[in-house]
């Protein structure tokens, strides 16, 4: 038989339908001349797959197989070739291929009988295999985790036709998300590696579509095209209106600037403002954080001529800056936060530590206080997402050539601790975030992602990753008619409210 290179190997799940061995036996005729009719002999009648793998799994069909797995043997071409047996039946043997087997036909021996396959097992090493995935079933945007052997960097995985991207890749797994034009029917997983195709024979189950979301255009632009405006600007919330801006508004601007945007009067647009105090925020300011809490907004490090430790108190009403005790460390991409009525700013570039900021302290110079550090490479140009008691950070990058998807939680009063990764890494290293009720959002270029928390650690899934979709740069939560209501804005100022 000639059996074709594309053939995978069949592991717990993993399966072609090709199938080799015999023929259908007549079960009324000697299939053996050498054993008497009637006999008990074990028949081989297929097997499948026709090209497995050291360590993959082959089921053979046939009968008179005994079912207690001691009571059979299967060898692979030749002594010492033994496969292990996983489950037997009286028709059905699931076996694990032998390290060091080598291509050849199928021999099975019940007691002193055997029969030998009419066709070979081809045995190749460098096919990619499926051992499981889980879970088998979930809404749409549902991670789905992959594990199997030999998947590469360029291994694919398809749901349903369409092309999923791959949150997660390492050799022996693969995590990617269910796509959200999928259909809410069974499904099964299609893996593919050069010229290696493999399709699960099990399958994933779409229970729901979930509540899915977008971007509603409010018709508000600082500028027409794909402008990229306020580079390396910061945004904050007061008084229910939103700043942003506080660098120069494009490269060739001689001091920087501000806009306010109030969703009361969404009609007058973004309004430009006047320039804001030079020592806060200079011409080439950039990647600086600001945090407003009880009225008060407070701004600072950030990258100009060099990394800055410098910390303002702000005042919108009267355009004026109070400089406070400087951070801890000059440095740039921070990340700022309110949880339990307390401000937290912290990590940036390779910085680890995260502080406790509290204004009155030092004479209302305000004091910091170090609360945690992490143990990873950098978190950088990363966002907090407050759910409840304790605050999700990320996206962080463990080390070098590693993907920058890895979280954090931060639980008062010191607790910092990874949980499970972001299921989506992207070369973008902005994450924009916010909360809504009781669950967190990322925004990862064109897509969202809804983090729902757990006793388990929470559980993640994409609400929006149409490709349609604007790319979000910024975020914020305002009150509209006493509902807390996310917007988001591109780079060109393109305002969106986020709705399910």
């Amino acid at each position: 038989m000639n059996v074709q290179k594309t053939c995978l190997a069949l592991l717990t799940i993993g399966s072609l339908v090709i199938s080799c061995g015999k023929k259908d036996k007549d079960h009324n005729s000697n299939p053996d001349p050498d054993k008497p009719s009637g006999s008990t002999a074990p028949v081989i009648t297929s097997f499948a797959p026709a090209v497995g793998m050291p360590g993959g799994e082959v089921v053979i069909q046939g009968k008179n197989f005994k079912d207690n797995i001691t009571q059979n043997t299967v060898i692979f071409k030749e002594m010492p070739y033994v496969g292990t047996i996983l489950e037997a039946t009286t028709t059905r043997l699931t076996i694990r291929v032998p390290a060091d087997a080598p291509s050849g036909k199928l021999i099975v021996k019940v007691g002193n009988l055997a029969d030998t396959s009419d066709t070979d097992l081809t045995i190749d090493p460098e096919l990619i295999a499926v051992t499981s995935f889980s879970p088998a079933s979930g809404p749409i945007g549902t991670p789905v985790t992959l594990t199997g052997i030999n998947f590469s960097i360029n291994t694919r995985v398809k749901f349903n036709g369409i092309e999923c991207t791959i949150a997660n890749r390492q050799s022996t797994s693969l995590t990617f998300t269910v796509p959200l034009n999928t259909s809410l029917t069974k499904h099964k997983i299609e893996v593919i590696s050069g010229p290696h195709t493999l399709q699960t024979q099990a399958e994933f189950t779409v229970i729901s579509n979930g509540p899915t979301a977008r971007w509603e255009d409010k018709a508000v632009t600082l500028s027409t095209g794909n402008a990229n405006l306020y580079m390396g600007g910061t945004s904050f919330v007061h008084n229910n209106k939103i700043y942003w801006g506080f660098t120069r508004l494009i490269t060739t601007e001689a001091a920087s600037s501000f806009v306010v945007l109030d969703p009361a009067q969404l009609s007058r647009g973004w309004i430009d403002m006047t320039t804001p105090p030079q020592d806060m925020a200079p011409q080439k300011l950039q990647r600086a954080t600001s945090v407003s809490h009880n009225g008060r907004v407070f701004l600072g490090t950030g990258f100009a001529d060099a990394a800055s430790n410098k910390w303002w108190e702000y005042d919108p009403a009267t355009n004026t800056s109070t400089a406070m005790t400087d951070y801890p460390h000059a440095v740039a991409n921070t990340i700022s936060f309110v949880l339990n009525d307390k401000i937290y700013v912290g990590f940036g570039g390779q910085n680890k530590n995260l502080y406790l900021f509290d204004p009155a302290g030092n004479g209302n110079l305000g004091s910091w206080h170090l609360k945690a550090t992490g143990t990873f490479r950098e978190l950088n140009s990363g966002n907090a997402m407050v759910v409840g008691n304790s605050v999700i950070l990320g996206r962080a990058l463990p080390d070098l050539n590693q993907p920058r998807n890895m979280l954090l939680k931060f639980t008062e009063p010191d607790q910092l601790t990874p949980i499970a990764d972001m299921p989506q890494d992207l070369t973008s290293i902005t994450t924009p975030s916010f909360t809504v009720g009781n669950k967190g959002y990322f925004v990862i270029n064109k897509n969202v992602w809804e983090y729902t928390p757990d006793v388990a650690g929470g559980s993640w899934r994409v609400v929006l990753g149409d490709d349609q979709q604007p790319v979000i740069t910024q975020v914020a939560v305002l009150t509209i008619n006493g509902v807390k209501t996310a917007f988001g804005w591109t780079a060109a100022g393109h305002l969106y409210e986020f709705k399910f």
